[in-house]
């Protein structure tokens, strides 16, 4: 599809979205009812024409636009009671009811594109389906923030019954007809229809199936989907199974387990300990047990039932791996000591994840006056101390989102975006004993609307804007093949920022790990940079305000009141664009008056020379490449001298100082070369050689540089 057609397309659908708006804003009237023959019919041609447009295996997403308007459920399924499409109006959200009804058609992918002017632009992917209720009239359903794989859609059926939990007739983008919005994943409960109770306490008894209650018949089954990697389907068995037989201890195990690998820990830990007091396989349900407990992060309660179970099973090697594991997540925890040269070779994979612990000391959250929350120091703390370390809460990637299924332009930021908001509410769905860690994420006053959300309710909405505000990624590329990712940290997302910070963030896969990049007194605030203090100050000032922020950091102050500033950013950007291209000869040519027009720019500012010390490393690379140590050396030296502050990390003058190693070490002065390399070191917080050479792989392989570093600790 063209571009121009692209554009137009979604033109058409954003004005059909302003229009369906004028239509949610009037009175509700009473529900359409809509013929089911017609209906089936017409969704039946949507399936093949959506099967016509995607892959041989796949089927192409459909769009939706509307405002970033949403509602969750707060109220408990027992305090609901029954409604059926028939008594609908709309648009009205059911407030205190619930819609009992069944899928009848194959569903299809959908992405929702929410607009709002304060809250920006949101998509989330979802299912679209047609469903029958009790009575059987018909309605057009979309579930958004729910279907985490658009290919999985195989395990929907014409069994499926679910609960939608006050449901919100609205009229959307793709007509003047209206249906049925769900927005919180928690807003949809799946019934087994083989679960004859709870089916006639919902008034769908004539949707009963009758099948085995032998337990073993669907622990068979359930097994079977366990080997072949379908978790959700096996859970869903497991669960029926044990319907049929709660006193089969073997069954909460086998459910614990399913859980585990698919990261539901906080039910894993539950169904675990049911089969421990059922006097199940005690080693096997202590092992679950522990695992979940190690998935949920509480390292000293794995570490706890690992050492517990290890005395009355001291031969099990499992036991023993699980205890050395939950034990150097302690020692990560409590005393930061980390591998990092484990960890850097780790993070060298493609969607790198990586088993460490949280680390923070000596720091801690305050409230900052005038900003709400921060970070600031507990105790005094020199530059160079490892001050936090985070793994992601959760995690996304733009090539986890097929294109295939997605009939029009989708950048690569927005995917990884759009899969980073899923990931979340998975992760939260299934560990909703993390939710108050995201929810106290958002900047507003949340004290009273915590206490509002039940647990284990997800205000879709609210996380979906903790995840914009927050995230934390490669931001933005052009390439639609080149990955970009975006990750959720819990702790550095209460870092406030300053362009000139005193904190520096080293990303390990899906780690952040934060240095003091300066001398901190106790009870100041520690900043991290959102943004490359590299760039203009007129382009930061311009980012930061679609953050509602405004930056008063040094650096700031002092290009705000530099009347030159705006054209010596742009004579370095018109030389750089040269530099890229052009022969060493030809750089140092046009940049040695292009230096001397910067020198002069700075007469009135001496300090925070970021331009200055950025052609400085430009000439001194295309000196050191024509064999000019000596030019090259009173370059860097400079810089270094210029950047003695902050600004050494973000201008990367670890790498200037491999650079003088090297020319100090052509010059014979092995002495000088030690202490260059010594001073890499420090800017790369490395603790010793063997870590230190993985940033520079190809440098080590120089000879010059492997006789000098061979001497060096």
């Amino acid at each position: 599809m063209s571009t121009k057609k692209l554009d137009k397309d979604v033109q058409e659908k954003l004005d059909q979205a302003n229009q369906s708006e004028h239509l949610n804003q009037m009175p509700p009237m009473p529900r359409q009812n809509r013929n089911a023959d017609k209906q089936r019919k017409i969704w039946d041609m949507r399936v093949l024409q959506s099967k016509s447009q995607g892959s041989h295996t796949n089927f192409s997403a459909g769009t939706s636009f509307a405002t970033n308007e949403s509602h969750y459920c707060k109220t408990s399924f027992g305090d609901l009671k029954p409604i059926i499409l028939r008594d609908m109006k709309a648009p009205m959200i059911h407030r205190g009811r619930y819609l009992v009804c069944k899928c009848i058609c194959k569903p299809l992918p959908l992405v929702g594109i929410f607009e709002s002017p304060n809250d920006g632009t949101y998509i989330a992917g979802g299912i679209n389906m047609l469903i029958q209720d009790l009575n059987g009239d018909v309605e057009e359903v979309s579930i958004y923030n729910f279907l985490y794989q658009f290919a999985n859609l195989d395990w929907m059926s014409s069994e499926t019954v679910m609960i939608i939990k006050e449901p919100w007739l609205r009229y959307g983008s793709q007509s003047k007809v209206p249906s049925i919005r769900v927005d919180s994943p928690s807003d949809t409960m799946f019934v087994d229809v083989t679960d004859g109770e709870f089916m006639n306490k919902i008034g769908a008894k004539k949707w009963i199936v009758k099948k085995s209650k032998d337990a073993n018949v669907w622990r068979e089954e359930a097994n079977d989907c366990f080997k072949s990697g379908n978790f959700e389907k096996a859970l869903f068995l497991y669960d029926r199974a044990i319907r049929c037989n709660p006193e089969l201890s073997v069954l909460y195990l086998n459910k614990s387990l399913t859980c585990l690998r698919s990261g539901a820990f906080y039910t894993a830990y539950k169904a675990a300990e049911l089969g421990f007091d059922k006097s199940g396989e005690r080693d096997k349900a202590l092992l679950r047990m522990g695992q979940a407990a190690y998935g949920m992060r509480e390292w000293q309660k794995a570490a706890k039932i690992f050492v517990s179970v290890l005395k009355e099973f001291p031969s099990n090697v499992s036991f023993s791996e699980n205890l050395k594991r939950a034990t150097t997540r302690l020692a990560e925890q409590k005393h930061g000591k980390y591998n990092f040269k484990a960890m850097h070779l780790e993070s060298k994979k493609e969607k790198a994840q990586l088993d460490v612990a949280d680390y923070s000391e000596p720091i801690e959250i305050a409230n900052i006056p005038g900003k709400g929350r921060g970070i600031i120091a507990s105790k005094n703390i020199k530059e160079g101390t490892l001050i936090a370390v985070s793994k992601a809460f959760s995690s996304g990637y733009s090539k986890d989102f097929d294109v295939d299924h997605f009939n029009m332009l989708l950048n690569p930021g927005g995917a990884a975006h759009m899969n980073h908001e899923h990931d979340t509410l998975k992760k939260l769905q299934n560990n909703p004993q993390s939710l108050k860690d995201i929810y106290d994420l958002y900047p507003g006053d949340l004290a009273t609307r915590n206490e509002k959300i039940p647990f284990g309710i997800l205000d879709a909405a609210l996380i979906q804007k903790i995840c914009a505000i927050n995230r934390y990624g490669s931001g933005e590329k052009k390439d639609r093949d080149e990955m970009v990712d975006c990750h959720l940290h819990i702790l550095p997302s209460y870092f406030n920022h300053a362009c000139l910070a005193n904190a520096y963030r080293t990303r390990y896969g899906d780690v952040m790990v934060v240095h003091a990049a300066a001398d901190t007194k106790k009870g100041e605030e520690i900043y991290l940079s959102y943004l490359e203090s590299t760039r203009s100050y007129l382009d930061r000032k311009k980012k930061l305000s679609e953050w509602k922020f405004v930056c008063r950091c040094k650096l700031c102050e002092n290009d705000a009141k530099d009347p030159k500033c705006s054209k010596r950013y742009q004579i370095w950007k018109e030389f750089e664009e040269y530099a890229n291209e052009a022969s060493p000869e030809d750089i140092i040519a046009k940049g040695e008056p292009v230096l001397q027009k910067i020198r002069e720019s700075y007469v009135d500012r001496n300090e925070l020379q970021i331009i200055l010390a950025q052609i400085l490393i430009s000439l001194s690379s295309a000196y050191y490449r024509l064999d000019n140590f000596s030019k090259c050396i009173k370059y860097l030296e400079e810089v270094v001298t210029l950047t003695d502050n902050p600004l050494k990390y973000d201008l990367n003058v670890a790498d200037q100082y491999i650079c003088l190693a090297l020319c100090y070490a052509s010059k014979k002065n092995a002495q000088k070369s030690l202490q260059m390399f010594d001073k890499s070191m420090e800017l790369k917080f490395c603790k010793n050689m063997e870590e230190f050479k993985l940033h520079y792989p190809d440098i080590f392989n120089h000879k010059c540089a492997h006789s000098c570093a061979h001497h060096s600790h």
